[in-house]
């Protein structure tokens, strides 16, 4: 984490810029809250940005009646003149979901680097909540590189690549439904998962994806990639459906998804596992039980360890690991912790890993 972290608070609520003001100068002596900001305008025009430098910015959605900028044009602007981390703060209605996830704000979330905590109801326990999970947002992306998240290489250009070819199946699956591909990625991950999509052929072994997301996002992001990949099969699985090839499953926010015998999801509420819930923990383990060796494992950028003891568990039963490299990740948090406990088999930036996944069905790898 940097020596000083400095965020620029964005809300039209003078109450709430005072209590996320309290709150982080409270929960961590190197956060400084160099700026407030009643609007989206006035972080943008009146110099706040420029004249107070901050590193991360938190942003109301819901700011005032039009015209008034709301949350995610302000982002937009933001992205566009001088990009750096944001932390969506709102409280949000059905409607103001259906609002927030426009195009224009999946764009952002889709950037790799826009983290969201929901603002708190009057339950003391929930105010608890806002305040933890509010801290850890920054912690998360005090420790991103922005850079590498912007420049890392060029994204529009890989997704424009058509998708690997199908080729001929591995010798030694009795079935094209025996292997399982599970990936896991966090801050970052929504736009890995837009580069590795696209390059997978539609006819496939099933693919489970585990990204860490705010629940109200998970829909809206589906049918976001659904439209980018129309020759792949995206859904989000119900309890109990059967795990088929020629599949994406994308696991939905709030639940934990595993595999449990007979090859069918287990989707369930339980206690968060890492701070996390779904956790690629629980799905990577499941996986591992009932598809033995067949199941490859994907570590994607990410803070954390989410995915360690799962790869530990697909690596006792023969299994693999692929991780991705640290000159790609947004953060090298989940990757860098499966490499340095010697579970990977291979290690490969974010443009290289889909051909790596092709081969350990049809080609060399496994």
């Amino acid at each position: 984490m940097k020596d000083e972290i400095r965020v620029l608070i964005v809300d039209d609520s003078a109450l709430y810029r005072q209590t996320i003001s309290n709150i982080l100068t409270r929960g961590n002596r190197k956060i400084k809250v160099v700026g407030k900001a009643a609007t989206g305008e006035i972080a943008l025009t009146k110099m706040e940005i420029p004249k107070f430098k901050p590193d991360i910015i938190t942003m109301d959605i819901m700011m005032g009646p039009p015209p008034e900028m709301d949350g995610f044009e302000t982002i937009s602007h933001i992205m566009d003149r001088d990009p750096m981390p944001v932390v969506i703060v709102s409280s949000l209605s059905k409607k103001e979901v259906d609002k927030s996830l426009s195009n224009l704000g999946m764009a952002a979330i889709n950037s790799g680097y826009v983290e969201f905590v929901k603002k708190p109801s009057d339950d003391p326990f929930d105010k608890k909540r806002f305040e933890k999970e509010l801290m850890s947002k920054i912690s998360i992306l005090s420790h991103m590189n922005l850079v590498k998240a912007i420049k890392g290489f060029d994204l529009e250009y890989h997704l424009k690549e058509e998708p690997i070819a199908a080729r001929k199946p591995k010798k030694g699956l009795k079935k094209f439904q025996d292997r399982l591909f599970v990936i896991a990625s966090s801050t970052g991950g929504t736009r890995a998962i837009r580069l590795i999509l696209p390059k997978i052929p539609s006819k496939f072994p099933p693919i489970v994806i585990i990204q860490h997301m705010v629940e109200e996002m998970v829909n809206r992001w589906v049918e976001g990639l659904k439209n980018e990949n129309p020759h792949l099969n995206i859904v989000i699985p119900d309890d109990g459906e059967l795990v088929r090839p020629n599949k994406v499953y994308i696991a939905p926010g709030g639940k934990h998804c595993a595999i449990q015998e007979g090859k069918r999801f287990n989707m369930y509420k339980g206690p968060k596992i890492n701070f996390l819930i779904p956790s690629a923990d629980v799905t990577f383990t499941s996986a591992a039980k009932v598809y033995g060796e067949n199941v490859v494992g994907i570590v994607l950028t990410g803070m954390g360890k989410d995915g360690f003891d799962g790869a530990k568990s697909i690596k006792a039963v023969k299994g693999n690991i692929i991780a991705e490299h640290e000159s790609t990740c947004v953060i090298y948090g989940m990757p860098k912790k499966v490499i340095e406990g010697n579970l990977v088999d291979r290690v490969a930036p974010l443009h290289k890993i889909p051909e790596i996944i092709v081969d350990y069905c049809y080609n060399r790898y496994g």
